[in-house]
């Protein structure tokens, strides 16, 4: 009985050996190199100009740090943008950053944001950029911008609705908005 039950076991341990290496076997396979070049990547930068204004709806330059704003009003920030593009086929969004206009921590001041945040857009003249600017969609643009140095002549354009969804304009009375750190991105698209 001990020598069927050590001849069985190693039976199996030489069957479980012999299916083990059945399942493998050699492939051939071989590299070559083929010709490539190095690549660069490029960039886009943005500069902000120190000239910039503040005018309301009749073309009044305006202080800002005075001026209170009712509702009708339409406020202009330009300014202009050094813009370098480095490579190709680079395509570009100009926005306004929603987020750079801030406000103090009243209800009255959160509801002058809603409504400043709503209908604030932005418009650019350009300079040399191949294709015509185009609307993105309510606050944006997009360019197709070639290689080299711009200036984009930037312009936000600020209204003071009387309503937005439900939010109306009493509700903002005597309320302040910062509008000091107002900026806008320039980020590169698909």
């Amino acid at each position: 009985m001990k020598r069927i039950l050590t001849g069985s076991i190693a039976g199996a341990t030489g069957i479980a050996l012999l299916l083990g290496g059945a399942g493998t076997f050699a492939l051939w396979n071989s590299s070559a190199a083929i010709a490539g070049a190095p690549i660069t990547a490029g960039t886009l930068t943005v500069e902000t100009e120190d000239v910039v204004f503040w005018t309301d709806q009749y073309g009044t330059e305006i202080n800002m740090q005075s001026y209170k704003i009712v509702p009708g009003d339409v406020l202009t920030y330009t300014s202009f943008l050094d813009v370098t593009v480095r490579g190709d086929n680079l395509h570009a969004r100009i926005a306004v950053d929603h987020g750079s206009i801030s406000s103090a921590n009243s209800d009255a001041s959160r509801a002058l944001k809603i409504l400043l945040d709503k209908s604030t857009s932005v418009s650019v003249d350009t300079d040399d950029l191949i294709g015509v600017p185009h609307d993105f969609s309510d606050d944006q643009t997009r360019f197709d911008l070639s290689e080299g140095d711009h200036m984009l002549h930037v312009t936000v354009t600020i209204e003071f609705l009387e309503s937005f969804e439900d939010v109306d304009d009493d509700d903002a009375k005597n309320a302040s908005a910062l509008l000091s750190n107002l900026g806008v991105t320039l980020t590169q698209t698909p």
